[in-house]
């Protein structure tokens, strides 16, 4: 047993001294590695063991004050103020301009810039009194600058007693009738007298403004009406002109019925017929349909059979069709 035990502590040692052994070349690098180590250290330590004491720095003269300054407001508890609470805020306000208001009477509706800045106006509010103006707005009254945004109690003060609103500017607190009459050309001579009838087909708005009653609006009513439906075939149709008044119908006759446009109901097309404002989306597909079903369409019989056409539709319809 004891010679068991010997055996296998021999290889135990000869495993342990394998695992440490080298060969003869590494042996070589590792002593001349272990000797490059050991010259290394003993020159550091001899480096550490003979250097000289480090020398003390030395204080400008501006630094070695502060420095005691320093120290002398440390005993007092008092810190030296910092150089930049030395600079104190202060309170910064823009000038305003003295020069005194002008005082002349003025319109605003029609002042120029130079005559608004000089009445106290500031520049940007004098940009939109012109901003106003342009989209239209005017000032009827006097107490309407007070709508000015920006608009101080002193300077309205200053500026109410010297507005003034031209007559064409103000508020009209009369009757309709008197508003057209304020509105109606000075010239009476230049309207129609009575018994005076007009060719309703041929007329342009210059004439037609001629007419008593009759002005811009309801003239150019007149004519674009007559445009759409080729020309008037009655002087009944003015009544589906919006508030046409009944009483200016005896003002007008229809000449010659031959110089209205007819539509050629067997040729036009969905588009053409639909410009006409007798005939509805409906009513024109009722053409169509019918026209490729049946051919062409030789009257108006041939339309009263439809829902769609009623008695007064073919009524209106007469005069403004064709068959061929």
């Amino acid at each position: 047993m004891s010679w068991f035990n010997k055996r296998k502590n021999r290889l135990f040692l000869k495993q342990i001294k394998d695992l440490f052994y080298l060969p003869r070349a590494d042996r070589k690098v590792l002593l001349a590695f272990s000797l490059c180590l050991a010259v290394l250290t003993g020159a550091a330590l001899l480096y550490l063991t003979h250097l000289p004491a480090e020398k003390g720095y030395l204080l400008t003269e501006a630094e070695r004050r502060h420095y005691q300054e320093l120290c002398r407001s440390l005993e007092t508890g008092k810190e030296k103020p910092s150089r930049k609470k030395t600079f104190e805020k202060k309170p910064y306000s823009y000038a305003v301009a003295t020069t005194p208001w002008a005082s002349f009477p003025f319109d605003p509706n029609t002042a120029d810039s130079t005559q608004l800045l000089a009445l106290g106006f500031a520049p940007w509010q004098v940009r939109n009194i012109y901003k106003y103006r342009a989209k239209g707005g005017r000032f009827r009254q006097a107490e309407e600058i007070r709508k000015i945004y920006g608009m101080t109690g002193e300077l309205l003060e200053h500026l109410m007693p010297l507005v003034r609103i031209a007559p064409k500017y103000q508020y009209l607190d009369t009757p309709a009738e008197e508003s057209e009459k304020q509105h109606s050309p000075k010239n009476p001579s230049n309207k129609f007298t009575e018994k005076t009838c007009v060719d309703l087909n041929t007329a342009d708005t210059a004439l037609l403004k001629r007419i008593p009653g009759i002005g811009h609006g309801f003239a150019s009513q007149i004519v674009r009406r007559r445009r759409k439906l080729g020309g008037y075939a009655s002087v009944e149709q003015l009544k589906e002109i919006p508030h046409f008044p009944d009483s200016l119908l005896s003002w007008f006759e229809i000449g010659d019925l031959k110089s209205i446009q007819k539509i050629n109901i067997n040729k036009a097309t969905l588009t053409e017929m639909r410009r006409h404002p007798y005939l509805n989306f409906y009513q024109c597909r009722i053409i169509l349909e019918h026209r490729r079903k049946y051919g062409t369409i030789k009257s108006l019989n041939d339309l009263s059979l439809y829902e769609e056409f009623t008695a007064k539709d073919l009524d209106r319809l007469t005069p403004y069709l064709r068959f061929q």
